[in-house]
């Protein structure tokens, strides 16, 4: 399994620590000059290519500049960034930029910060060193930019502060605006111990106020709270030599809890000291900004290529595996699932038969009787179907409302030479309103009128076979009367006959 290298550089020397379940320990030291790079070189030639590193630069050489840019995204935004860490810090190949956030009002620009490590001579020998040997970096890290990550999991309650920690570079004071860093300062001498660090912190810290108001980073008079990154047993010593002056408020932000949020526990290491909990964030904060450039990763990111290059390719064998799998199955299943229908059709067969054998016989052979219920079947479908008399009737009553109808009879008409072409005689009796009947004129119009209609609808011929007066001359004109159920009619009626033919139904 590859392990994770945390390097912690200062000015005077690189200390290789090794991190294993919570614990920092220093594993070599490598001081600045040829030998000390030719050793580390060394000391990376021997080291597994699957291992990973990751560079802590904390050093006083640094810049830091704030400008705002144009609201940009992608290409645009990277190449104007660019632009603007090369002027600001020509020279320097170790720079990044921070944004703070965009503008309130106006064109609601960006905010950058634009840090820098601005004397990149003590730092190329290492970076070409873990170039030369070809290995996997994750990234090279400004401790100021680490202390703001670090920070955001404080949940301090001011938003503006600064920031005092102890390392083995000495005291940095960092300053937070809006729970941002805004500036970074290292001071003191290397290896020195705690206690002295701390009897020295007071006057730094007033020298870092002083100049941050200078810069206008805070406002006149003003005197942000001093936050000490320090253990519960040191910052007692330390808030009591700040408060002297009656200038100072001291805050704590308590080292040990801070570690505990990374999963870390307590090691032999000097009390006070934040290294650890910096080397316990450098391989945990993966989004701090890094300041190496783009080469120093190049190693990383072809492993991380290749590697997704293996997890396509295995997805791509899983996917294969699995269909390859899934068809056996249903080839599987197929294969029973015929079988079964097989024994299925094979005993409906044998019943079949069976009950062939079991029927009565036929008076005729079993294909003749097929031919003749065939027959009958296309004779059937040769008919006119009842639903296109209803249609023809119901148009022809739908123009004359007041005509209701009251029996229907047909009947079908084959012909000799060609019995499918089916024909239907179709005999309706009709009533006209009981109101009409005084009016002989209008029942006879009534009549006519329907007949036309329906010769109209049919296409075809229709007759009044008994209309609804009798116009004989012999008789008296009168409405005619069935009579059939005793009593005398009381509606006129009358009868029409015409003609369908199988053509006429579509």
């Amino acid at each position: 399994m590859p392990r994770h290298h945390p390097l912690y550089l200062t000015s005077d020397c690189l200390r290789w620590y090794r991190r294993e379940s919570g614990r920092v320990e220093l594993v070599q030291r490598f001081d600045a000059g040829e030998p000390g790079v030719a050793a580390f070189s060394a000391r990376l030639a021997a080291m597994s290519r699957h291992d990973q590193y990751s560079l802590l630069v904390d050093v006083a050489d640094e810049g830091f500049n704030q400008d705002l840019v144009p609201s940009t995204r992608g290409r645009d935004r990277a190449a104007m960034i660019e632009r603007k860490l090369a002027q600001q810090f020509y020279g320097s190949s170790y720079s990044a930029a921070l944004s703070l956030g965009r503008e309130k009002r106006g064109r609601r620009d960006e905010r950058l910060l634009l840090v820098a490590l601005t004397r990149p001579a003590q730092i190329d020998p290492w970076i070409n060193a873990m170039i030369a040997a070809r290995v996997r970096v994750r990234g090279v890290h400004s401790a100021a930019l680490l202390l703001d990550r670090i920070m955001a999991r404080s949940r301090m309650p001011a938003t503006s502060y600064l920031l005092v920690n102890l390392s083995p570079a000495g005291i940095r004071q960092t300053y937070f605006s809006d729970g941002r860093v805004r500036f970074s300062r290292l001071s003191g001498s290397h290896g020195s111990r705690v206690g002295a660090s701390l009897d020295a912190a007071g006057e730094e810290i007033r020298k870092t106020l002083a100049y941050l108001s200078t810069q206008r980073l805070t406002a006149r008079g003003q005197r942000p709270p001093v936050v000490a990154l320090l253990g519960a047993d040191q910052f007692e010593h330390f808030r009591q030599h700040l408060e002297q002056g009656g200038d100072l408020t001291v805050q704590l932000a308590e080292l040990e809890k801070l570690r505990a949020s990374y999963g870390a526990s307590g090691g032999a290491h000097a009390p006070g000291d934040s290294l650890p909990l910096l080397l316990d964030a450098l391989g945990t904060e993966l989004q701090c900004a890094q300041i190496g450039g783009e080469t120093i990763l190049r190693f990383q990111k072809l492993h991380q290529l290749r590697k997704g290059l293996y997890l396509v390719a295995a997805g791509l064998v899983a996917i294969s595996a699995g269909t390859y799998l899934f068809g056996l199955v249903e080839a599987g299943g197929l294969r029973s699932e015929a079988h079964d229908l097989q024994r299925l059709v094979g005993s409906e067969d044998r019943r079949y038969a069976s009950l062939m054998e079991r029927l009565p016989a036929m008076p005729a052979p079993i294909s003749e009787m097929r031919e003749l219920i065939d027959a009958a079947e296309r004779i059937e479908t040769g008919r006119v179907a009842p639903a296109t008399v209803y249609r023809a009737l119901s148009a022809a009553l739908d123009q004359l409302p007041e005509v209701r109808l009251e029996r229907l009879e047909w009947r079908n008409i084959d012909s000799d030479e060609q019995p499918l072409d089916g024909r239907i005689t179709v005999i309706a009796e009709l009533a006209l309103p009981a109101r009409m009947a005084g009016d002989q004129r209008g029942m006879v119009e009534a009549s006519d009128r329907f007949v036309t209609e329906l010769a109209r609808v049919i296409t075809g011929k229709a007759r009044l076979t008994r209309r609804p007066v009798a116009l004989n001359s012999t008789e008296t004109l009168r409405v005619r009367d069935d009579g059939r159920d005793g009593s005398p009619a009381q509606s006129p009626r009358f009868e029409i006959e015409f003609t369908l033919e199988q053509k006429a139904s579509g």
